[in-house]
């Protein structure tokens, strides 16, 4: 075990303090803390005290920090325990020290959850590369599992036919990050063209986590999840937990005819389509919610 684990994430990384958020999120949320973890250190906020119903771990997309998950965030503080997580070189948290596996991801989310004092089973609810390590937590710490959300998850490894939009994104991370060229491009992979032209806190705050990103710490973390992943397809069998697969009709990087049948396949997966891109939580984000509500309300 580290010693002195926990610091606070405003103390050496700059975007605690931001103001993008909805008023009753950003006073709602505790500041963010960093725990030392297999993958670096990572910004986490715990809302401990908020015991009513169960624990809900997040874990955002690629390119993202917590505040994807804005409109989940107000909807369960307070009714859920939340255990919000940024990625490494991601938001508040730090570089990750190298390349890293979702395996390791996974690995962390359970370090943090030791750190924490959880020792109930909880509900993992990832976006992207957050569904890829809610998977891998699933199948490695089972009985720490209630249940597990992936939204838009890429469960299968596409480096030997990237698209030009997703080269773009990989290779662009690590010197045009800060460039409008940049933010729009992955804007468009990521979003509907009408949450991208309406615009609002949500988009305010993916543009500015992305001007504020170290360039260097995103494209490790980038390279890792979009090119170095080992596929989560072939293992899905593997998550006997009840699981929600949500994909977007519009995804044009991970159509969903790519992954319902892998899906259909867990013993308890359930897969839902609706109309949104890559980030479901952010085009249609009451609809996520209600389904992933329904979803937990049949645990």
């Amino acid at each position: 075990m580290i010693t002195d684990r926990l610091s606070l994430a405003s103390d050496i990384a700059p975007e605690s303090g931001s103001k993008t958020l909805d008023s009753k999120v950003q006073n709602s949320l505790p500041p963010a803390r960093l725990v030392q973890t297999v993958i670096g250190a990572l910004a986490v906020r715990d809302t401990a005290t908020s015991l009513t119903g169960d624990t809900i771990v997040l874990w955002p997309s690629i390119l993202a920090n917590y505040q994807i998950y804005q409109v989940p965030i107000e909807a369960w503080i307070g009714r859920h325990r939340l255990v919000v997580i940024d990625g490494p070189g991601h938001g508040d948290s730090g570089p990750a020290p190298e390349p890293f596996t979702m395996k390791q991801c996974g690995q962390a989310m359970s370090e943090i959850l030791d750190e924490l004092g959880v020792s109930t089973p909880a509900i993992i609810v990832g976006c992207s590369w957050g569904g890829l390590v809610a998977g891998e937590f699933a199948i490695d710490y089972p009985s720490r599992t209630k249940a597990v959300v992936m939204l838009n998850t890429p469960i299968h490894n596409k480096k030997s036919g990237l698209k030009l939009s997703d080269r773009f994104v990989v290779w662009g991370a690590r010197w045009l990050h800060k460039s409008r060229v940049y933010q729009d491009g992955v804007a468009r992979s990521f979003f509907l063209q009408k949450t991208c032209e309406q615009g609002g806190p949500m988009m305010d705050a993916f543009r500015q986590h992305l001007q504020r990103a170290n360039g260097a710490a995103l494209a490790r973390s980038v390279r890792s999840v979009m090119l170095e992943r080992e596929p989560l397809a072939p293992r899905l069998r593997a998550i006997t937990t009840p699981t929600l697969f949500i994909a977007g009709r519009f995804d044009r990087m991970y159509l969903p005819e790519t992954l319902r049948d892998a899906v259909l396949s867990m013993p308890r997966g359930r897969f839902k389509v609706i109309d949104t891109s890559h980030i479901s939580v952010a085009d249609e984000p009451e609809q996520t919610v209600s389904l992933i509500n329904n979803f937990i309300a049949t645990l």
